[in-house]
C-alpha cells in the first residue's frame, strides 16, 4: 500500500489521487479500503476535511526528508503534468481504475488528469468562511507553467485569519497568488474568474519544486550545450588573461553568473491552486492553425487517443496561454482539414473534461492564408475578441427613428447652454466627437470653465438590447485602418457625436476658477442641452497657441436668439481667447499636478499614412503637443470631479478606476541597474520617480529611461467600490490622487456610461448639493452657476433613481471585471495592427535601400547574460539580441563592410557587456595569442581592429546601457513579423 501521511487542514483542498503504475489488485484493495477510511474521518470532522499527502513518488532515500517537510501541507498536487499521468504500458493504468468491476466488453473509463471543481454552493460558502478567495488568472505566454490569480475583492476578515500571507495580496498590491503548473491551474484559463485555495508553506515549496524539475528537464538539453560553450569561454578568457589582457578577463565570471541564476530564482511568497471557475471569460474564441498530428503532450496519452471515437484534427491557438484543443474532423471545412501550415481558422473552446488532457473546440470560422494585410487584421480581430458583427435588428430597434430632435420635454428640464461658446479638440481623422470645452470670464474677475461630455446614457437605456450589446463591446476598437465601434454609427457618429451647428444632448462639468492658481472654487453638475460653435483640430488649436489666428477653413457656428447662423469676427475671437485661456489654465494645473507628485510615462505611438487601397506608404511617430495637454488636463479634471461626486453619493456602488504600485521587485532592480550608469531614480513614490526624471536634461536619455520604466508599471483598471474595503485602494499611482474614473469618453467606452447613469441617480437623489469633505466638491456653490434643476433623470421620483439607473454591487463588480478584459484586449490588437502596418511599410521600403531590411538607431536599454535589450525610437520597437546566435550563425549579423562577423566570446560584467568578434572564421590558431594584441581605449566605446598573424581580423567592442547601436529590421510578410539584427561595423559610432 502506499506509503501516505494523513493531515488535517482546515481550508478543503483538492485530494490527491496517488495511484502507482504497476501495482497489484491487493494494492488496490488497500488502497480503497484507506481511501473508505479516510472518506470516514473527513464526514466526522467538524473542522473540515483532512488532506492525503502521497509520498510513494518520492525516491526512497528522500522519502523521510520529504515527508517531515510537508507533514503539515493540505495537498500535494499529482506528480506529473499534463502528459505523463499514463505509463508508456496503454495497460497498465487500466488495472488501477477498478477494472474487476468493469463488464466484460464495456469501454475502459479513463483516469482522472484534473479535479472536479467544487459546486458552486460550496464555493460561495468557503469562501464566506475564508477558506478561498477570489480573483482574475492570467497566464504567461512565454511559460504556460507559469500563472497569477489578481484578487479582485478585498479577502474577508477569516481569510485573513487563516492566511496572513494574503495581506501582501490585496487588490492592486502587485504581490499575486502563484498557480504553479497545469494541475494547479486546474483547466482555468486566462480572464476566468477563479475561487483559489491557499497552499500552506511546505505545500507550496514541493509543487515549486515538482515542477521546476520538470522545467529544467525539458531544458536540460540547452542548458548543457550553453553551459558546455560558457566553460569553453571562460578557459579561453583565463588563457587570454594568464597572457596578460586584463580587459576582457572578467569573462570568467559568466558561468558563475549563470550557475548562480539557476539557484536564485525569485520564489513567489503565496501559492494556490483552483478549485473552482467562478465565471468564465466570455472571450472563448480563439485563432490558430490545424494539424492532423497530436502535439508531443498529447501523443502520450495513449488511453485518451485509443478512446477517440471518431477522427480530429488538433488546434494550436496563436496566444501561446492557451492550450491545444482537438475538434471533429467532420465538423471542419475540407479546404482545413489538409491544407497548408499558414492556413488559420477560428475555434470555440467548448468542455474541458477532467479526464481529457486538453479542451474540446467547435469550428467557428475559416480565416483564409496569411499574408495580406486583410487576413491578418481579422486574425487580430478574432485572436482578441473584437466583435466584428453588424448590429441586430433587435438592437437597431432600440434607436430612435430619423430624423431626430430633441424633444421638448427634454429641453425644458435640461440647462439650456446653446448659446455658451462651447467647441471641441480631436484629432483631424475624429468622427465620434464626445468631449467639447467652455470658457469665460465671470465678472468677479474668476472663469467658468466648461467640460461638455455627449449624453450617451439617455439613448442607451438599462436593460435594452442596445445597453446588453454595449457592454458585450465594452469598447470600440481602433486599429489603423478603421474603427469598431461599440454603439451603431447612427449614435456614435450623429445623434451623440457633438458636431458643430446642431443641438447635442451633453452631461456638463463647471467649475469656477481662480486664474493665477487655477484651483476650483465650486463645481457645478447638470445635464444640458449644447450647439458646438467649432470642430477644432489639435493643430488648428496649437496654431492659436502658437500666436496665430482661427483657421478660416474651420466652419464656426454662433446660436443666438434662437437662430443658428455662421460665426461672426466676434465669436472667432471669442474661440482664439478661449484656446489661450485653457492653454494657461492648463500649465498652472499641469505644475500643480506634478508639484503634488504625478508621473507621466512617454512611449511612442505610430501614426500611418495609407493609400487608396490601404497600404501604408509613410510612418511617423505621433507627436504630443501643448494642445493635447491642455484637452488632458481638463478632462482629468472632470472625471477626478465625477469620481469624487458618485462616490460621495454612493459609496458602496460606484465604478472607480484605480492605477497600483509598479511591482516593486522589478523596480528596485532597474533603479539598480540604472545607478551604475550613473543615473539615480528614486523609488520611492510616482513623485519621487517624476522628481528623479527631472534632474535627466538630455531630451533622448530621458525618453529612454521613461520607457524602461513603464516596464515595472501595472495597468489602471476598473472595479467596484464595494469589493475593497480600504479606501486606500482606490487611488490612482500615476496621477496621484485618491479617487479617479471614466466620464469623458461615453461614446467609445461602456464604462463611462455607467458612470454617467450613476452621476445621473446622484443628481436626482441629491441635487448639486453632497456632503463630502473633498477639494474637488467644495461647499461653496458658485452664483454664477446655472439656476435650472439639476435633477434632469431619467426616473420621475428619486427614490428610485438608484434601483432604476445603478447595478447592485456584483453587477458593477462584474462590468468592471468584463470591461478591464475588453480594454487590455483592444490594445493588444490596436498594438498588433500597429505592428503589423510597420512590417508592410517596411517591407515596401526595402526596395528602396541597397542592403536587405531597414537599418535604424537603437539605444541599449538592458544587458543581460543571454543578451541585451534595446529601443529603436523612430519605429518604436523593442527588441533583444541574443548573443548564443550571433555566435552560432555568423548570418544573424548584417555587416556593412563586405565582412562576415561571427561572434566568438564576450563576457557580462554588471551593466558592461564586452564582445570579441572574427571576420574570417579559423584564422587565429591560438585566441589568446590573438587576444593579447587587443586594445579597448579607456571609453570603452570605440572599436578597434587588430591584424593578428597578418591572416586575420579581430574586433573588441564594448557595450553599456544607453549606447547607441545600429540595428537592422528586417520584415516578414508571412506571417508578419521582424527579424532584427545586430549591424558590424555599428554605425552609430
Amino acid at each position: 500500500m502506499e506509503d501516505t501521511t494523513s493531515v488535517s487542514e482546515t481550508p478543503q483542498l483538492p485530494r490527491e489521487r496517488a495511484q502507482t503504475l504497476s501495482g497489484a489488485s491487493a494494492e488496490h484493495q488497500n488502497h480503497a479500503h484507506h481511501t473508505r477510511h479516510v472518506r470516514s474521518r473527513r464526514k466526522a470532522s467538524s473542522t473540515g476535511p483532512s488532506f492525503k499527502i502521497a509520498t510513494s513518488n518520492i525516491p526512497s532515500n528522500q522519502k523521510q526528508r520529504s515527508t517531515s517537510n510537508i507533514s503539515d501541507a493540505s495537498w500535494r498536487p499529482k506528480p506529473h503534468v499534463i502528459g505523463s499521468v499514463q505509463s508508456s504500458d496503454a495497460t497498465a493504468p487500466r488495472e488501477k481504475i477498478g477494472s474487476h468491476n468493469i463488464p466484460a466488453g464495456a469501454p475502459r473509463p479513463l483516469p482522472k488528469i484534473y479535479d472536479e471543481y467544487y459546486d458552486m454552493t460550496k464555493v460561495h460558502g468557503m469562501l464566506h468562511a475564508g477558506f478561498l478567495v477570489r480573483g482574475v488568472l492570467r497566464i504567461n505566454p512565454k511559460n504556460r507553467m507559469d500563472a497569477y490569480v489578481s484578487l479582485d475583492e478585498t479577502p474577508g476578515v477569516k481569510a485573513l485569519r487563516r492566511f496572513p500571507q494574503l495581506n501582501d495580496c490585496d487588490v492592486g498590491s502587485g504581490n499575486d497568488i502563484y498557480i504553479c503548473g497545469d494541475n494547479c491551474r486546474n483547466r482555468a484559463v486566462s480572464g476566468d474568474i477563479v475561487a483559489v485555495s491557499i497552499l500552506s508553506e511546505r505545500a507550496a515549496a514541493y509543487v515549486y519544486k515538482c515542477n521546476r524539475l520538470r522545467e529544467d528537464k525539458r531544458k536540460d538539453k540547452v542548458t548543457k550545450q550553453r553551459k558546455d560553450r560558457l566553460a569553453r569561454m571562460s578557459n579561453e578568457v583565463k588563457a587570454a588573461s594568464s597572457s596578460g589582457v586584463d580587459s576582457v578577463s572578467e569573462a570568467s565570471g559568466t558561468v558563475a553568473s549563470e550557475q548562480s541564476n539557476d539557484t536564485t530564482r525569485n520564489i513567489p511568497k503565496v501559492f494556490g491552486t483552483v478549485v473552482a471557475v467562478i465565471a468564465h471569460n466570455t472571450d472563448r474564441a480563439f485563432a490558430g492553425v490545424l494539424s492532423s498530428l497530436p502535439p508531443p503532450s498529447i501523443s502520450k496519452h495513449r488511453l485518451f487517443l485509443d478512446s477517440l471515437k471518431k477522427p480530429v484534427l488538433w488546434f494550436k491557438p496563436l496566444d501561446a496561454s492557451i492550450p491545444f484543443m482537438y475538434v471533429s474532423a467532420d465538423a471542419v471545412p475540407a479546404s482545413l482539414q489538409n491544407g497548408p501550415r499558414n492556413h488559420y481558422c477560428t475555434m470555440h473552446m467548448g468542455t474541458w473534461l477532467t479526464t481529457e488532457p486538453i479542451p474540446k473546440a467547435s469550428f467557428v470560422k475559416d480565416l483564409g492564408m496569411r499574408g495580406s494585410i486583410e487576413v491578418e487584421t481579422q486574425l487580430i480581430l478574432e485572436e482578441n475578441g473584437v466583435c466584428m458583427e453588424p448590429f441586430t435588428p433587435d438592437v437597431l430597434r432600440c434607436l430612435p427613428r430619423f430624423p431626430w430632435h430633441i424633444p421638448p420635454i427634454d429641453m425644458r428640464s435640461r440647462t439650456d447652454l446653446r448659446t455658451e461658446c462651447i467647441f471641441t479638440v480631436d484629432p483631424s481623422t475624429a468622427r465620434d466627437l464626445d468631449d467639447a470645452v467652455s470658457c469665460r470670464t465671470l465678472p468677479n474677475g474668476n472663469f467658468l470653465v466648461g467640460v461638455h461630455i455627449a449624453d450617451v446614457s439617455y439613448f442607451v437605456r438599462p436593460k435594452t438590447p442596445l445597453d446588453r450589446e454595449a457592454r458585450k463591446r465594452a469598447t470600440t476598437t481602433y486599429m489603423v485602418q478603421r474603427a469598431y465601434p461599440m454603439l451603431p454609427s447612427m449614435l456614435c457618429e450623429d445623434l451623440c457625436s457633438l458636431n458643430p451647428g446642431v443641438d447635442r444632448l451633453a452631461f456638463s462639468v463647471m467649475w469656477e476658477i481662480e486664474p493665477q492658481s487655477a484651483a476650483v472654487i465650486s463645481t457645478w453638475f447638470g445635464r444640458t442641452v449644447i450647439n458646438s460653435a467649432c470642430k477644432l483640430s489639435y493643430d488648428d488649436a496649437q496654431a492659436v497657441i502658437d500666436g496665430e489666428r482661427l483657421s478660416c477653413t474651420s466652419a464656426c457656428f454662433e446660436y443666438s436668439h434662437g437662430q443658428l447662423a455662421s460665426a461672426s469676427a466676434g465669436r472667432r475671437r471669442e474661440i482664439e481667447s478661449s484656446i489661450r485661456t485653457f492653454y494657461g489654465l492648463s500649465k498652472a494645473m499641469r505644475k500643480r499636478r506634478f508639484d503634488e507628485g504625478a508621473l507621466s510615462l512617454s512611449s511612442v505611438k505610430l501614426s500611418f499614412e495609407l493609400d487608396d487601397s490601404g497600404t501604408p506608404v509613410d510612418c511617423w511617430p505621433y507627436a504630443i503637443k501643448d494642445s493635447n495637454r491642455l484637452i488632458e488636463e481638463f478632462m482629468l479634471l472632470a472625471n477626478m470631479s465625477v469620481a469624487a461626486r458618485i462616490e460621495a453619493s454612493f459609496p458602496d456602488a460606484s465604478l472607480l478606476r484605480r492605477h497600483s504600485p509598479p511591482l516593486q521587485r522589478r523596480l528596485d532592480e532597474l533603479c539598480q541597474q540604472l545607478a551604475q550608469t550613473g543615473i539615480k531614480i528614486n523609488p520611492g513614490s510616482a513623485g519621487d520617480i517624476s522628481k528623479s526624471l527631472e534632474e535627466i536634461t538630455d531630451p533622448d536619455l530621458r525618453f529612454t529611461v521613461e520607457e524602461m520604466l513603464t516596464s515595472p508599471m501595472q495597468r489602471a483598471a476598473y472595479f467596484s467600490t464595494h469589493a475593497i474595503k480600504d479606501k486606500s485602494g482606490y487611488s490612482h499611482y500615476a496621477l496621484n490622487v485618491p479617487l479617479y474614473t471614466h466620464f469623458t469618453s461615453p461614446i467609445r467606452r461602456y464604462a463611462d456610461v455607467i458612470v454617467h447613469r450613476t452621476l445621473e441617480a446622484s443628481l436626482a437623489v441629491h441635487g448639486n448639493h453632497v456632503i463630502s469633505d473633498h477639494p474637488l466638491l467644495p461647499r461653496y456653490y458658485s452664483p454664477y452657476f446655472p439656476k435650472t434643476s439639476a435633477k434632469g433623470s431619467l426616473t420621475t421620483s428619486p427614490s428610485k433613481a438608484r434601483t432604476l439607473l445603478i447595478p447592485n454591487s456584483k453587477a458593477i463588480s462584474a462590468i468592471a471585471h468584463h470591461c478591464n478584459l475588453r480594454k487590455d484586449a483592444a490594445k493588444k490588437a490596436q498594438e498588433a495592427c500597429s505592428k503589423l502596418f510597420l512590417v508592410n511599410y517596411l517591407a515596401s521600403m526595402e526596395p528602396k535601400v541597397d542592403t536587405p531590411g531597414v537599418i535604424t538607431l537603437a539605444v541599449v536599454t538592458k544587458i543581460g547574460q543571454n543578451g541585451f535589450s534595446f529601443t529603436a525610437p523612430s519605429f518604436g520597437v523593442d527588441g533583444t539580441i541574443y548573443m548564443d546566435r550571433m555566435a552560432d550563425n555568423e548570418n544573424c549579423v548584417v555587416s556593412t563592410n563586405s565582412c562576415t562577423w561571427k561572434l566568438h566570446l564576450w563576457s557580462v560584467e554588471s551593466a558592461n557587456l564586452t564582445l570579441v568578434w572574427k571576420t574570417t572564421p579559423n584564422s587565429v590558431d591560438n585566441l589568446a595569442d590573438s587576444l593579447s594584441a587587443l586594445v579597448i581605449d579607456n571609453a570603452g566605446h570605440s572599436i578597434k581592429r587588430l591584424d593578428c598573424h597578418g591572416t586575420a581580423e579581430t574586433t573588441v567592442e564594448s557595450l553599456h546601457i544607453f549606447d547607441k547601436i545600429t540595428v537592422c529590421l528586417l520584415p516578414e510578410t508571412n506571417p508578419p513579423g521582424l527579424n532584427i539584427k545586430l549591424v558590424m561595423p555599428s554605425l552609430a559610432r
